[in-house]
This record gives C-alpha cells, sequence and structure tokens, in this order.
C-alpha cells in the first residue's frame, strides 16, 4: 500500500477516536464503512469486466 494513504487513513482514524460522543463516532465509521464498500464493490465489477473481456 502506497505510504502517503496508509499515513492519510491512519490519521483520519486518530481523528474519529478523538471524538467523544458515542453516537456520533458511530455515525462516521457507519458512513465509512458503507463509502468503503461501496469503493470495493465498484472495483470487483471492475475486475469482473476486465477479465470477461480478456476471455473474448
Amino acid at each position: 500500500m502506497d505510504n502517503n494513504f496508509k499515513q492519510k487513513i491512519d490519521a483520519l482514524v486518530t481523528e474519529i477516536c478523538a471524538v467523544t460522543d458515542l453516537t456520533h463516532k458511530v455515525e462516521i465509521l457507519n458512513y465509512m464503512e458503507q463509502q468503503s464498500s461501496f469503493m470495493l464493490w465498484q472495483l470487483e465489477d471492475e475486475q469482473r469486466i476486465d477479465e470477461d473481456s480478456r476471455d473474448y
């Protein structure tokens, strides 16, 4: 993984850990989970399309 991205992610996690309102923290983490799941779904879809295009 690109070290720059790792540092940014780590900084974001540290910032979220500093949030004291538990409800707000859960909302933030749920939003992050939704966004990352969507990104992963998009990447997997792109992989399938790429693999399918190689089959022809």
